[in-house]
């Protein structure tokens, strides 16, 4: 196994391949409750043909969950655990939006369960970090404090290493204690964060996300000062970001595709994201390898402490975004990025 970069993720005290393998598009397609949840275009044996050569360029860190194909994600991990040592991968998976029984996602009886089924899946008697998946916890946030314990508990036996939470794709500490638009999200989350106490946060962040002011306490900053491990996902912008024709993609999706019911992945959204995008690719490069490197640079120049997750369905993705570390972009570059997708600097 070849060596990455490693990132020392702080709350699980533990150092992290800089990229991780998203494991949410090897799933496949699939639907929780009706809800489109997954991917087209999932070969199982393509996808662990990936996972596999995701280890040998050495990938210590892969990230899932029990509802990324209702378990066929979590199971294929599991296939490549037993060509490695345990103790020589980082995994995560979480709970929180399976509804496949008629007990709330976080009745205790039904984490119980879904923490038994995950083990069991990935073949393994304990998780690295273990995210509550969604802010959903009943009316009246019934099962808060019932989750909250039980995380806690799971770490102290050591069935999971770190706890981890979910964080808003906008957010500054700050927006609190205004009557901005964001106010009343920032404050939810901030109290859901003073219940459980998580150990890692999994945030957005890619080329179109918000700049923050000097003043401001963005994710990072706020992660920072409280010891928080931090995971990067949608660095790619779920590959629409990579777009390299001057066509958007007038595909049909699969009604267990969640592109079919995110208005981002419409011809017209695809269509303006393209324009905005054109003054970057003709500086950089046309090819999607050209914008990972955009990609995967810009967010580990914003947040040198954290990891990132990349999503992929095949070896030669892995390639494609593990070819961007060679690549740092400078000062300027960002610079330059920033002046052509922000008019504004502090709004997106």
């Amino acid at each position: 196994m070849s060596l990455l970069p490693r990132r020392h993720l702080s709350g699980l005290n533990a150092d992290v391949s800089v990229i991780g393998a998203g494991c949410w598009t090897i799933g496949g397609p699939v639907t929780n409750r009706g809800t489109p949840i997954g991917w087209d275009d999932v070969d199982p044996d393509a996808a662990f043909a990936g996972l596999v050569h995701a280890l040998e360029r050495g990938v210590t860190l892969y990230d899932t969950a029990d509802v990324y194909g209702l378990g066929h994600s979590e199971r294929l991990l599991g296939r490549l655990l037993r060509l490695v040592p345990r103790q020589d991968l980082t995994i995560s998976s979480k709970v929180g939006y399976f509804a496949g029984t008629a007990r709330h996602a976080y009745h205790p009886a039904q984490m119980r369960a879904q923490l038994a089924t995950t083990l069991d899946n990935v073949g393994t008697d304990h998780l690295d970090i273990y995210f509550l998946h969604s802010s959903d916890f009943g009316p009246d946030d019934r099962y808060l404090l019932d989750a909250a314990d039980l995380m806690q508990t799971w770490r102290a036996q050591g069935v999971i290493h770190a706890v981890g939470m979910r964080a808003p794709h906008r957010f500054a500490e700050e927006w609190a204690a205004t009557d901005g638009p964001q106010a009343a999200e920032t404050r939810r989350w901030l109290h859901l964060y003073d219940q459980v106490r998580p150990d890692v946060v999994t945030t957005r962040y890619n080329l179109l996300s918000p700049l923050y002011a000097d003043h401001e306490t963005d994710i990072f900053r706020f992660a920072r000062r409280n010891g928080l491990g931090v995971l990067i996902k949608q660095v790619l912008g779920q590959g629409l970001l990579l777009q390299a024709g001057s066509d958007p993609d007038q595909r049909q999706y699969s009604i267990g595709d969640h592109r079919r019911a995110d208005p981002t992945f419409t011809p017209d959204s695809r269509r303006q994201l393209h324009a905005r995008l054109a003054p970057l690719r003709d500086r950089y490069g046309h090819s999607p390898a050209n914008m990972a490197r955009l990609c995967v640079q810009y967010a580990l120049h914003h947040a040198p402490d954290a990891a990132i997750l990349v999503g992929f369905r095949n070896a030669e993705q892995i390639d494609t975004v593990l070819a961007a570390l060679d690549h740092p972009l400078h000062a300027d570059d960002i610079t330059q990025i920033r002046a052509v997708l922000h008019d504004n600097p502090y709004i997106d």
